[in-house]
């Protein structure tokens, strides 16, 4: 279930994120990062369903597991087997959503520890996390691409385009969670609605408090 936002305060919109090219130029992943694959799979573990998982996998993908080590790149078809079976587990929308929380602090949870680190003393916000959108999405993917625009002070839309994946609704469930995680090593507590998507873009709302 999406979280509850607060309401939106009215203002001028400003990109803090751009696309790295124009839209119409970006183009779709041939490739999606092992450790995503890796850490959901250990989820599904976790969670005792990793043979129902194994089962639901397309047959071409069964080795998908002893394959998708740490730190390689495997091409986006086995992504989108994957998020296929996970979606055909039958999870909740909230079980999906913990599971990307899951997922995003095994993934980010170095990288963006590190980063407040860095800037201890400075002060950080979301804004921190938000800004390194590009970065953080070009660690999982080599193709689609991230817009952020800020609404708010602590208001921002997040835009995922040029991404097959996104048509999957559990492939969107986690990202929220995985999304919300991030912005949450730099606040008490962040809200993610999806607020529009077509077959390959998918566009979020993020507040914070």
């Amino acid at each position: 279930m999406a979280d509850s936002l607060p309401p939106r305060a009215p203002g001028a919109e400003e990109v803090v994120v751009p696309f790295p090219v124009a839209r119409e130029h970006v183009h779709a992943p041939k490739n999606i990062r092992s450790t995503l694959i890796a850490s959901s799979i250990r989820s599904m573990r976790e969670r005792a369903r990793l043979d129902d998982y194994l089962g639901l996998l397309e047959p071409r993908w069964a080795e998908l597991p002893t394959i998708a080590i740490a730190g390689i790149w495997l091409p986006l078809e086995a992504g989108i087997a994957h998020y296929r079976a996970c979606d055909a587990l039958g999870f909740s929308h909230a079980e999906q959503h913990d599971i990307g929380r899951q997922v995003g602090n095994r993934v980010h949870g170095t990288f963006l520890g590190t980063m407040i680190r860095s800037a201890k003393g400075v002060g950080v916000t979301p804004w921190n996390a938000l800004g390194h959108g590009r970065m953080l999405y070009e660690r999982l993917f080599d193709g689609g691409a991230v817009c952020v625009t800020k609404v708010g002070p602590k208001d921002a839309r997040m835009e995922l385009v040029a991404n097959p994946l996104v048509a999957i609704p559990y492939f969107r469930n986690a990202m929220r969670g995985l999304w919300q995680v991030a912005l949450e090593f730099f606040c008490t507590r962040a809200y993610l609605n999806e607020i529009g998507r077509t077959e390959t873009s998918y566009k979020v709302r993020i507040a914070w408090a």
